[in-house]
C-alpha cells in the first residue's frame, strides 16, 4: 500500500515552508503528511477534522499537528473565501543530533505530544498567532529563530488542548480518498436521512465490511460520527441563532426530538436549553423560546 507523502515545496534559501494558503489553495481533501504542520487561521471557518476530533474553526485559531496526524478543514460556505498561514517541518529538519542536546529537550517532547493535534488557547494562541504573521515575511536565521521561539514558548506553556485519542495508522493513497468521499458525503447530507448503504456504496463495501473498516480507519463507528456532526451543527444554531429549538432539532438532522435530547444530554452533559442560556451569541426570541425543551422520552 502507498503511504501519502506530501512532499515540501522547499527552495535552496529554507529548510522548512512557511507560507500562506488562501483559497482555493486552501482546499485540501482529508489527508496525512510526514510533516509537522504549525497552523494560524486567517481567513474563513468551518469544520476541523483532526484525527479522531470535531470541532469548528475560526480565524486566530491556531493548531499544532504531529507527524502523519490525519486533518481536513472544511469550509462552513463553499462559496467563502477561507486562508491561513501553514509552517510546515520535519521534526528532523535541523538534525537528528539538535534534538537530543539537553537545551531541546522540552521542544522534543512538545513534537511527540503534538501527534495528538493541539489547538492552542489563551495568551498563548495570540502571541504565537503574531509570530507565524511575521515568520511568513522572514527570511534566514530570522525565520528560523522565529520558529525555534514559537515551539519553545508552546513547549514551556500549558494554554492548549489535545485533540486527538486514539492510534495513528498510515492510510494509503485509496484509504484517503475512500474515506474524504465519505466524510464529503456526511457533511453534504447530514440534515438528511442517511442510509448506510448509500455511505457503503462509496467504498464499493457491503454495509457490514463498510462499517467495520471505517471503525478501523477513524477510531468510532459511522454513527457515532453522524452523531457527531449533527451535535456540533445544533451547538452552532444554538449559539448563533434564536430559531426555536425544536427547529434547531430537526434542521441538524435528528428526525425525533427525544433521540435529539438524548443524545445531546449525553454528549454535553446538559439540556440544549441550557446550552443555549451558557453561549448564545444572541438573545432568545421575544415572548420566550418556543421551542422551550420538551422531556426526555421514558
Amino acid at each position: 500500500m502507498k503511504t501519502l507523502i506530501q512532499k515540501l515545496p522547499l527552495d535552496h534559501q529554507s529548510s522548512f515552508v512557511a507560507r500562506t494558503y488562501r483559497t482555493p489553495f486552501f482546499e485540501t481533501p482529508w489527508h496525512q503528511h510526514r510533516e509537522i504542520e504549525l497552523l494560524l487561521v486567517t481567513e474563513g471557518g468551518g469544520t476541523a477534522l483532526i484525527g479522531d476530533s470535531l470541532g469548528e474553526y475560526h480565524p486566530g485559531d491556531v493548531y499544532l499537528l504531529g507527524e502523519n496526524l490525519p486533518h481536513w478543514f472544511r469550509k462552513a460556505d463553499a462559496k467563502a473565501v477561507n486562508s491561513a498561514v501553514v509552517v510546515h517541518f520535519t521534526a528532523d529538519f535541523w538534525g537528528q543530533a539538535f534534538l537530543e542536546l539537553p537545551e531541546m529537550h522540552a521542544i522534543k517532547t512538545l513534537l511527540a505530544v503534538a501527534g495528538q493535534g493541539l489547538k492552542l488557547q489563551g495568551a498563548l494562541r495570540h502571541r504565537i498567532a503574531r509570530t507565524l504573521q511575521a515568520l511568513e515575511r522572514q527570511r534566514g536565521f530570522e525565520q528560523l529563530a522565529g520558529l525555534l521561539s514559537s515551539l519553545h514558548q508552546i513547549s514551556q506553556s500549558a494554554e492548549y488542548a489535545g485533540l486527538h485519542q486514539s492510534p495513528i495508522p498510515t492510510y494509503s493513497t485509496n484509504d484517503q480518498a475512500q474515506i474524504h468521499a465519505v466524510l464529503e458525503y456526511t457533511m453534504t447530507h447530514f440534515r438528511e436521512k442517511v442510509r448506510l448503504a448509500d455511505v457503503a456504496r462509496l467504498t464499493h463495501r457491503s454495509v457490514s465490511a463498510f462499517c467495520q473498516y471505517f471503525k478501523r480507519s477513524t477510531k468510532k463507528s459511522y454513527g457515532h460520527f453522524l452523531t457527531e456532526i449533527r451535535l456540533a451543527q445544533a451547538c452552532k444554531l444554538l449559539s448563533t441563532t434564536s430559531l426555536p429549538i425544536t427547529q434547531i432539532c430537526y434542521e441538524s438532522g435528528f428526525h425525533n426530538w427525544a433521540n435529539f435530547s438524548q443524545h445531546f444530554r449525553t454528549h454535553f452533559g446538559q439540556s440544549p436549553s441550557a446550552y443555549r442560556r451558557q453561549y448564545s451569541l444572541t438573545p432568545a426570541p421575544a415572548g420566550g423560546e418556543s421551542g422551550r425543551e420538551m422531556p426526555p422520552a421514558p
